[in-house]
């Protein structure tokens, strides 16, 4: 029986192949699989590299990172754990060369360096690398071969640093503990151990490195030890994972995300297609029954012909995802320099089946509704079935079963998936009244366009639809493409106008008096000044942050590492309050805090929690008793985490101060003095700022580029499947009007201006949709105005008519195919 099943249904299977909706059907799973597949396979091979490269580039089984030095006690207790310990200092540091200047990472080490691995250097640029054991001499440099093209040094050359100077001796090659600078654009510079003290840096500035070699035991003894003596400390070791695996994994989760917007597309197509393959199924099984057939009998050929289809789509599937992920690797490897593409059959037949369980999901209201076919619908068509509300259903299912598995960051995802609604809602609206008004403005007038939009008026569910479909594939790849450029050209004039050209992220209290000194000697403007000192989260309400929560997240992720804590006796000009009370002048009340009205959002934190920071190795906790967001006007400077200004009365750490600046051309050289004087301060250009805004804008565009390619051919499916969705009742109303004795002509001249018409609604919802999303984003994420390009806008505005127009009527083309006989037929 079965087999006789399995023949029958390749038979009808073979007969529908070729059938519009059948082909439309394959192009959304095809595509939703492909990305899907991609993505995870894409992922799991930057996971496998960051952990080999664990392994390679840790320099020891064990690394401890603080930045405070050890004391002699606490660097007894690690020597307990390990059979040899090797420290290094490392300090962000600002070197110059004839008036140039280039930040950099600075790092002192010893004769003992490196404890594991190999340290490579060489005599020059053209001289092949060597193994070199052991740091520089006291008074050498060695510098990596960037550092030597931007500074234009040579061998032998004496670079500033602060008020000494240090001989150039070697090009530094390979370190075997860059772990941590692995995969940032930090140059790099060695120097002896005994050149660190003697620059006499700022301790609290210097990040202390301890490489240990230790067993497994040891390695889980030297955790217990650091997470009680020193939490706020960071280890790393070979067993555990690598410090960026966190970041990639909200990357894929970013991704995932946004793959949310391609399942809303399919879900709208597959919408469109069930009306069709509903209503082809259920002819179908009507008639094997009225053959004598059972009625489980339908539904199991139904299930067969879906189960073919989908075998035969994962060869192609699985080809174009490899292809596709050996194109990624390729494009990776200008990052990750060796990573390699492999074959992933494992992950990718468990993707596979994901995603073909998320299908039958979609496809599960027609099986739902084969159970309730009998052979009156061969004579009842018109019977209503809640088979549609049940797609629906299903695929909001699936939406909310991506969005949970994705999200680490729920104000987003309620942006995103909001936006999508407010969208919804609007298209819903502008096509019901655009329709309603202009058929009763026009109802007594004749000619094509008044009576064009009486017909789409009696079609309005139908009509609703489809403009629904198609609006909010547009909206998407709108919304996709324009906020990118915007978002640059936005940020960058705000900080021009309220930040200046020049952006001092950390000065210490001296190096602030120094700039101020500086400033007003050469005439600059200082902008403005906040100050600030370093704080680390490592519990929050009594619980770790690895207790506190597992799911990744861009907010734990910082809050983990050294933030800027601020104080302030009354809310900054340039801050908001969202929610609580900000505490009165001079109050007792010392150990509370506002913070980031996002983060809370992110962490799930209300008023009444608890924080626990590590300041200067002190351990405070605060209680959350208001939240604040950014406010424009006032400059950009903001924090996180604010608390009472009586607090320093009770905190004993070193403070900062955060500034900008304003100079003109002709006060640029004089960066070089104040970096020669003073080399841990750390400033940014504003043109720095925005080539660095730029490099991250032009990786995304990469990345969304591909993204809109997957959108683009969503949206045309959409516009097919709507259009197939409608063709029969299109050729019933092409073979009445041709009944009352007007020509193919005439038909085709009404086809063109209801697409028209259909995509002028389009283009204003999509339009606006995307005006009312971006003005929403802007204000919750940057609280800015979104000021789009009027002169862009109406150029997609043109685009999109056209577009859409043109493929509408092409598509459309088969239902021009109708007569009077066909519809004398049909009745």
């Amino acid at each position: 029986m079965l087999n006789h099943h399995m023949l029958l249904a390749w038979y009808y299977f073979t007969q529908e192949y070729r059938q519009p909706h059948q082909q439309l059907l394959r192009w959304v799973q095809a595509i939703l699989m492909i990305f899907i597949v991609t993505l995870s396979l894409s992922s799991n091979s930057i996971q496998k590299y960051l952990e080999g490269n664990l392994q390679n580039l840790l320099g020891a089984d064990a690394v401890l990172t603080q930045k405070d030095k050890l004391t002699t006690a606490q660097l007894t207790s690690l020597s307990n754990f390990s059979d040899n310990v090797v420290k290094t200092m490392q300090i962000n540091a600002t070197l110059t060369f004839n008036d140039k200047w280039q930040r950099s990472k600075l790092k002192a080490v010893g004769n003992d360096y490196p404890l594991q691995g190999k340290l490579l250097t060489s005599t020059s640029l053209q001289s092949p690398a060597t193994e070199t054991n052991g740091g520089p001499t006291a008074g050498n440099i060695w510098l990596d071969s960037r550092l030597f093209a931007s500074l234009t040094l040579s061998i032998g050359d004496a670079i500033s640093i602060g008020e000494r100077a240090f001989i150039v001796s070697r090009v530094l090659i390979h370190e075997p503990d860059r772990l941590m600078e692995g995969h940032n654009v930090a140059m790099r510079a060695i120097i002896n151990v005994d050149d660190m003290e003697k620059l006499a840096f700022p301790t609290d500035l210097i990040q202390h490195r301890y490489l240990v070699t230790a067993s497994k035991s040891q390695i889980h003894q030297l955790i217990e030890w650091q997470q009680a003596q020193l939490p706020a400390a960071k280890i790393h070791h070979k067993n555990g994972s690598h410090p960026l695996a966190s970041f990639w994994q909200r990357t894929e989760n970013f991704l995932g995300l946004a793959s949310i917007i391609l399942f809303f597309m399919a879900a709208i197509a597959i919408e469109q297609i069930a009306q069709v393959h509903l209503k082809k199924e259920q002819y179908f099984s009507a008639i094997c029954m009225s053959l004598g057939a059972s009625k489980a009998t339908g539904l199991q050929l139904s299930l067969i012909k879906w189960f073919i289809n989908i075998v035969l789509l994962i060869p192609v599937v699985v080809i174009l995802s490899s292809s596709f992920h050996w194109l990624v690797i390729g494009c990776l490897s200008e990052t990750f320099a060796e990573i390699t593409w492999q074959l992933e059959i494992w992950l990718t037949a468990k993707t596979v089946a994901t995603c073909v369980l998320l299908f039958a999901v979609f496809h599960s209201p027609v099986w739902l509704t084969l159970c309730q076919t009998s052979v009156a619908k061969l004579f009842h068509q018109n019977q209503k079935s809640i088979s549609l509300a049940l797609i629906k259903l299903c695929a909001l299912v699936v939406l909310v079963f991506v969005a949970v598995k994705y999200s680490d960051n729920g104000l987003l995802t309620l942006m995103l998936v909001g936006s999508i609604s407010i969208t919804i809602a609007l298209m819903a609206a502008i096509s019901w009244t655009v329709l309603s008004l202009g058929e009763k403005a026009t109802q007594q007038f004749s000619g094509l366009i008044p009576f064009t939009l009486f017909m789409m008026k009696q079609r309005l569910l139908s009509k609703s639809t489809q403009m629904l479909g198609i609006g909010l594939s547009t909206f998407l790849l709108l919304f996709t493409l324009m906020l990118l450029k915007d978002l640059g050209d936005t940020m960058v004039s705000y900080q021009r106008t309220h930040d200046g050209n020049v952006m001092i992220s950390q000065a210490s209290q001296p190096q602030m008096k120094a700039i101020e000194q500086w400033s007003k000697q050469h005439n600059i403007n200082l902008r403005q000044t906040k100050p600030y000192l370093y704080a680390i989260v490592v519990k929050i309400n009594n619980q770790t942050l690895s207790e506190f929560t597992q799911k990744p997240s861009d907010s734990l992720a910082t809050l983990s590492n050294a933030i800027r804590l601020h104080w302030s006796e009354k809310l900054p000009k340039n801050n908001r309050l969202v929610q609580g009370a900000w505490w009165q002048k001079e109050t007792k009340n010392w150990q509370q805090i506002s913070l980031e009205d996002e983060v809370m959002t992110d962490l799930g934190l209300s008023l009444g929690d608890e924080l626990t920071f590590i300041i200067h190795q002190q351990s405070y906790t605060f209680t959350i008793t208001a939240s604040h967001e950014f406010k424009p006007g006032a400059g950009s400077i903001t924090f996180w985490v604010q608390m009472p200004q009586t607090a320093l009365q009770h905190i004993n750490a070193p403070q900062y101060n955060m500034s900008s600046l304003e100079l003109n051309e002709d006060q640029w050289p004089l960066l070089s003095q104040l970096w020669e004087n003073h080399p841990t301060i750390r400033m940014v250009s504003l043109q720095e700022l925005t080539k660095q805004f730029d490099d991250i804008l032009a990786m995304i565009t990469k990345v969304i580029s591909g993204f809109a390619v997957m959108i683009i051919l969503l949206a045309i499916i959409v516009i097919l499947s709507s259009i197939n969705a409608l063709e029969s009742k299109e050729k019933k109303k092409n073979s009445v009007i041709m009944s009352f004795g007007f020509l193919k002509n005439t038909c085709l001249q009404l086809n063109i201006i209801e697409w028209l018409i259909t995509a002028l609604i389009i283009a204003i919802g999509a339009i606006a949709g995307t005006y009312i999303t971006g003005m929403l984003i802007y204000q919750s994420q940057f609280s800015l105005s979104y000021q789009p390009d009027l002169f862009i806008l109406f150029i997609t505005l043109a685009i999109i008519l056209s577009t859409v127009t043109l493929l509408g009527v092409y598509a459309s083309r088969h239902s021009l195919k109708s007569s009077v006989k066909q519809l004398m037929a049909d009745i």
